[in-house]
């Protein structure tokens, strides 16, 4: 029964996620200021009463004292690397194949066209509230809830969960984001610190914005 409960407390929370998500960039493309204010708010709202919620329940990683920061810099910049080097290997492959992109990837090309201040609250939706969240409900709450004794199918769920979200269908993209996912948590699993890991997923995802 608790088992139930979780499975069904952490999909609920995946759905509000994207719900709020999705009213935050609706606000984005508003015509009217008034309705984008409200929008934008009532999800970042959401959003950030989310991502204070998730942290309390993940509190040990924020109060877990970090002695050794070399280490965590290392597999931090290997994860990175390692996210780059497998990024560039699928999109050649999806190049050769004739798919310029993850449909994920062209909605957030679209988004991009945006001017303004409508531009600058996009990327940070993009480079630090979607990595801080994502970490916290795919890494932080999902390796301590699910599989704790099984590692190796806890990261392939994990990582099988999170390239769903972005991407349902199976295809070449849902590979790309499965080894995105995978990558994100193994990282997590040997640094037990989702500090490195929102910093790393941060840093990736401005890096492919470019």
């Amino acid at each position: 029964m608790q088992l139930v409960v979780k499975v069904g407390g952490w999909f609920g929370l995946i759905l509000i996620e994207q719900w709020a998500t999705g009213v935050y960039l609706a606000g984005l493309q508003a015509q009217a200021l008034g309705t984008a204010i409200f929008l934008i708010g009532s999800g970042m709202l959401v959003l950030v009463g989310l991502a204070l919620g998730l942290g309390y329940v993940c509190r040990h990683d924020w109060l877990r004292p970090r002695r050794q920061w070399r280490q965590a810099l290392i597999a931090g910049g290997l994860a990175l690397g390692g996210l780059m080097i497998m990024s560039a290997m699928m999109m050649t492959i999806m190049h050769g194949l004739g798919q310029d992109a993850t449909t994920n990837q062209q909605t957030i090309a679209g988004w991009l066209s945006l001017r303004g201040w409508r531009r600058v609250w996009l990327i940070s939706q993009l480079v630090i509230v979607a990595p801080m969240l994502e970490e916290l409900l795919f890494r932080g709450l999902f390796c301590h809830w699910f599989l704790v004794q099984h590692q190796v199918w806890q990261a392939l769920l994990s990582a099988a969960l999170f390239a769903t979200v972005h991407e349902m269908r199976l295809s070449l993209s849902w590979l790309l984001y499965f080894g995105t996912g995978l990558i994100l948590v193994v990282l997590y699993q040997r640094q037990q610190d989702l500090k490195v890991n929102i910093v790393v997923h941060g840093l990736y995802n401005l890096i492919t914005l470019v």
